[in-house]
């Protein structure tokens, strides 16, 4: 039975932990870099540690912050955001070839050339939606630590080039964002309940990411259905991305520095892979539809939905396409994701079983 010591320290070593993750993640916010709790929070944890200092967050919190992020990313499918993507069939066909394009291409890369087993390659291919995509792949046999190093590479990558690039087009910022939606506090707990209730059930059923895309399934469907508008704050929000950053970064735990190495030269690999596949369709979207290359190179950009809805409203680019387009790409990872790794690993592993009878 473990005592009152090894709790004490399981504590202090999330304490740790946690507060590491929130300093990277303020950092990171105050220097406006893209999904900056995560990420500034994932960044820290890496560094303490391949520093062989005890990390730790303990599973309660992982739960709870799952159930948060799922709970938030459902709010956005709402019946307005699937009108939109009605209004635009030709460029939204172009998008899901690209997602489809960038996934295998980015996948072949990983396991051709960079030698990850198929499972990671995968996960650290799917364009965007990074909370969930790490979410999904933390329930399956993939290496977390190189799905986590080629997301966020990619992130940071797509934000740093892709407005320079497009300034040479000759691209202006513009607008100012709509106010936030606040909720009271009785609409935030309904639906943190019902989330909950979906999450738990997802996860006794042992789907990829079971917590997240339970919690997810709860909200979209309350809001498709205008059962609730509720949103969470930011207060919520916050700490749910620290602890994600925090839960990766624990992956790191026993890493050497030429790994981590490694981890980077793939993933800037698959990055330039992605960028070509996704910059290609947008091109044929271009031609298809008569539209501005800009607008449509930065709406396939394959990187997180939030930063890269709010990197073309900066660019002046019409913010319902902008949100339209990189809400159906999400939606459609969110869905597809579980499903496609379900199908495709499941025979894989039936497969292997099959041949060593």
């Amino acid at each position: 039975m473990r005592g009152l010591p090894f709790r004490m320290r399981s504590a202090a070593s999330a304490a740790v932990t946690l507060g590491a993750g929130a300093l990277g993640g303020l950092i990171f916010a105050l220097l406006g870099l893209p999904a900056a709790w995560i990420s500034g929070s994932l960044v820290a944890c890496i560094g303490l540690a391949l520093a062989g200092m005890r990390i730790d967050v303990p599973e309660w919190l992982r739960f709870l912050a799952f159930v948060v992020l799922g709970t938030s990313m459902g709010t956005m499918l709402t019946p307005e955001t699937f009108a939109r993507a009605a209004t635009w069939p030709v460029s939204m066909a172009c998008l899901g070839a690209s997602v489809l394009g960038t996934m295998a291409g980015g996948t072949l890369f990983l396991t051709r050339v960079a030698g990850w087993s198929r499972e990671s390659a995968f996960w650290a291919s799917a364009p965007g939606a990074f909370g969930t995509v790490v979410a999904m792949a933390a329930d399956t046999n993939a290496d977390l630590r190189q799905v986590a190093f080629a997301q966020t590479l990619r992130l940071f990558l797509l934000v740093a080039a892709l407005p320079n690039v497009l300034a040479a087009l000759g691209m202006t910022a513009g607008g100012v964002p709509p106010p936030p939606h606040v909720s009271t506090l009785g609409e935030i707990v309904v639906l943190f309940v019902v989330c909950t209730a979906a999450a738990l059930l997802a996860a006794r059923l042992k789907l990829p990411g079971g917590l997240i895309l339970g919690a997810l399934a709860g909200s979209a469907v309350l809001h498709a259905t205008r059962l609730s508008t509720a949103v969470l704050p930011a207060e919520l929000l916050i700490p749910a991305f620290v602890v994600l950053g925090g839960s990766v970064g624990v992956r790191f735990i026993g890493t050497s520095l030429s790994t981590i190495r490694a981890y980077v030269l793939a993933s800037l690999g698959a990055f330039l892979v992605a960028v070509a596949i996704s910059t290609l369709f947008a091109l044929l979207a271009a031609w298809l539809t008569g539209d501005d290359l800009g607008k449509l190179v930065t709406a396939f950009a394959p990187g997180a939905l939030e930063a890269m809805t709010a990197l073309g409203f900066a660019m002046g680019y019409d913010p319902a396409f902008m949100s339209a387009h990189h809400l159906f790409r999400f939606a459609g990872l969110s869905v597809a994701l579980p499903v496609a790794a379900r199908l495709m690993f499941a025979a894989a592993e039936q497969a292997g079983r099959d041949h060593t009878q």
